[in-house]
Parts: C-alpha cells; structure tokens; sequence
C-alpha cells in the first residue's frame, strides 16, 4: 500500500504531473496552491516549493511542530537557479531538496528514499548535557557562559550526539543521520569532524565526553571519562 503524499506548488500543471506519477506509483496524493489549503491532511510526505517556505526556517520550524506534519519527511522542490540556496534547508530540518524541473525517476527514486527513513519527530530547541546547551533556535552551542563557533555539519553532530546520549553509532550510521542529505562523504570525514568537536570542547575539560568506541565507531555522555584512567582520547582514524 503507497503512503500519503501532500504536493504544496502555486504551479497548477506542475502539481498535476507530480500527482499523477506519484497515483499511478500507488501512493495516496493530495496537491494544494498553499499548504493552509491542506485540511487537515496528515501526509506521510510533504513536497513543498521553496518560494513557499520563506522564511526558510521559521517554515520549517512551523511544519516540526504541527500537528499534521510534525512527522513527515519534507522534500523542498526548488528551480534550478535557486537550487544551492535552497539546500540551506536540509540544514534547517528538511529532508531532501529536488531541482525543478525533475525527471519522474528521479522524483520517485527521492520519494522513495525519503520514504524509507522514520518518521520525523519534532526536535526540542534546547538539548543539555551537564554544562553543554545547544540551542537550536539561535544556532549556538554554550559550555558553561562560553559560546562555541561551529560550522554547520559540526552543529549537527553535535545535536545527534545529544539527542543520543549514551547510544554507539558507527561512522556510516553517523553520516547517514546526522550529515546534510547533499552531502557526499566517506567514513573518515567523521572522524574528522569529531575531532573538530574536541577541539572546541578541551579547554573546558569535556571533550571527552565525546568517546571512541573501538571497532565501531562513537557514543557521547554527559559523564567525561577520567583522563587518569583511559588517558587521551583515541587518535583520529583510530580503528
């Protein structure tokens, strides 16, 4: 059986062919000029026009919290012009970006993709381990009174790492959940960036919190381990 599919586009003949691929896939579709024109449709997919995100992330931020559609995977179709500024949005919640205009394999092998992933669930703003806040609403990361300049993929990781406190991923699994959906990279781009991250963190005598777990990959606690027992934290690339 297909999934809910809800096409949001001021362009009448594009919603049209969009729906009619994605009916004739088996999917149940709904299409709306404007998504207040949804009623009430709860989609298991939103595909969306960029123009009708602006504010891109106080859009986003509004779709995470509502109540029919704080769980579904969002792809932003965007003309090709406007293409790399509108990836800024897989930074900011959404899960995929699609240049109009698209082949239909290329729609359906991305519905599909995005199909495939769980459910999305709305993301606290905050998210704290011992002295560590990150607030997602400002994009900042604090130790203790000390705010930390991150890069996008580096603030990223580091909302993964504490909204899976405690939990071991290994680097596939770490590129696949916490990296932009555009972004092609191998393993060791993960141990890079963690390194990155404890960088930022020794100063104030938590960067291992960050922990390697070898043979598979990373965990994060809230516990830092004791530098007297386990000595420095395990070198990059380490196995």
């Amino acid at each position: 059986m297909g999934s809910s599919i809800l096409i949001v586009h001021g362009e009448k003949q594009l919603r049209t062919s969009t729906r009619n691929l994605l009916e004739k896939a088996g999917h149940d579709v709904r299409e709306a000029k404007e998504l207040g024109q949804a009623n009430g449709f709860r989609p298991d997919l939103l595909l969306i026009s960029w123009t009708a995100l602006s504010p891109v992330a106080d859009s986003l931020q509004r779709l995470r919290n509502h109540d029919t559609t704080r769980q579904s995977r969002i792809i932003v179709l965007a003309p090709r012009p406007d293409l790399r500024a509108a990836i800024n949005a897989l930074e900011l919640g959404a899960d995929d970006c699609l240049a109009v205009p698209f082949e239909g394999e290329e729609l359906l092998v991305r519905v599909n993709a995005c199909l495939r992933r769980p459910p999305s669930s709305p993301q606290a703003d905050r998210l704290v381990a011992g002295p560590i806040v990150l607030d997602r609403g400002v994009h900042r990361l604090l130790v203790g009174d000390n705010a930390l300049e991150l890069a996008p993929t580096e603030f990223r990781l580091m909302a993964f790492f504490l909204e899976n406190q405690g939990r071991v991923f290994s680097r596939s699994e770490l590129l696949a959940r916490a990296w932009a959906k555009n972004i092609h990279a191998g393993p060791r781009t993960v141990d890079v960036h963690v390194r990155r991250l404890r960088q930022q963190l020794e100063p104030y005598g938590h960067d291992t919190m960050i922990q390697t777990v070898r043979g598979f990959g990373y965990r994060f606690s809230a516990t830092p381990l004791d530098r007297g027992r386990v000595g420095r934290p395990s070198p990059v690339g380490a196995p």
